[in-house]
């Protein structure tokens, strides 16, 4: 009986520390949907960035929480500051006109701001549209270091690939 009891403690231990949330994890998103969802997708090379010195950060409003949360989202929310990335597009996948694009990015001293570029590294760029322009570098996007050999690489190079993802999208 006694070896019950311990070994239902040890298992209703395990369960529940199991249950920790982490604050920067992501649903896991297919290619093909990704894909669909996204507004320009290129693989090009980070040719310029500048800081967007016009960026001012939001305030928080929001009655359900505390003011000390309210307060150090607000410090997160502080130290943000906006790039202006400027690609030089090396394959274009969908969306994108022209030789060059930038993207804006946000940074901040949140653990969960997403990726950071490097001038003269090369990416492949999944971007969103939005009121202030394109952004790429959502820490849930698959935006990440160009690798051609890669298997997603080679599919978005297939005109088969992109066919069939816009195809079954409008199904």
């Amino acid at each position: 009986m006694k070896l019950v009891i311990r070994a239902t403690f040890l298992f209703s231990f395990l369960f529940l520390s199991a249950s920790i949330a982490y604050s920067c994890t992501c649903s896991s998103v297919s290619h093909r949907k990704e894909f669909r969802q996204s507004d320009i997708i290129f693989a090009g090379q980070v040719i310029d960035i500048s800081e967007d010195k016009s960026f001012v950060p939001p305030k928080l409003n929001d009655s359900k929480l505390s003011r000390e949360s309210l307060a150090r989202l607000q410090k997160i929310v502080d130290s943000q500051k906006r790039y202006l990335v400027k690609f030089e597009i090396e394959q274009k996948f969908k969306g994108v006109k022209g030789q060059e694009i930038i993207l804006y990015t946000i940074e901040s001293e949140s653990p969960c701001s997403g990726i950071e570029f490097v001038k003269g590294e090369k990416y492949l760029i999944y971007g969103f549209r939005d009121e202030k322009g394109f952004s790429g570098n959502s820490l849930c996007s698959r935006t990440r270091k160009l690798d051609k050999s890669n298997k997603e690489y080679k599919e978005l190079s297939s005109s088969w690939f992109r066919f069939r993802a816009q195809l079954l999208f409008s199904l």
